[in-house]
């Protein structure tokens, strides 16, 4: 089953060529930092303000609380951030692998 997404076509070669012409930097910028830690930080950020919102509801909202939040949503930026350039990496570093040993048997 795994075969199909590590068995490349004409077509995935040409899409990849164009990915890796803009380069790693592009790749690591939009693929990892806008995408994967975007989304990685929308989800994780929205359960740290839900847990956060649950424990002051009913209670007055002091500095304190507000900035205990924001302390929690930085943490967790930076964390999303870690994420999605490992992932970028790893992903680039596969794919490169893959494309390499691809466009070597089409050649």
């Amino acid at each position: 089953m795994l075969k199909k997404y590590f068995d490349w076509t004409p077509r995935d070669i040409a899409y990849w060529e164009k990915i890796h012409q803009k380069g790693l930097r592009h790749f690591i910028l939009w693929y990892g930092m806008a995408i994967t830690a975007g989304l990685f930080f929308i989800l994780f950020g929205l359960v740290a303000f839900i847990i956060w919102l649950t424990q002051v509801i009913g209670r007055p909202i002091h500095a304190t609380n507000v900035i205990f939040l924001i302390g929690q949503l930085v943490f967790v930026a930076i964390v999303c951030l870690a994420a999605g350039l490992v992932n970028s990496l790893v992903t680039w570093v596969v794919e490169e692998r893959l494309y390499r040993k691809y466009k070597n048997r089409s050649s």
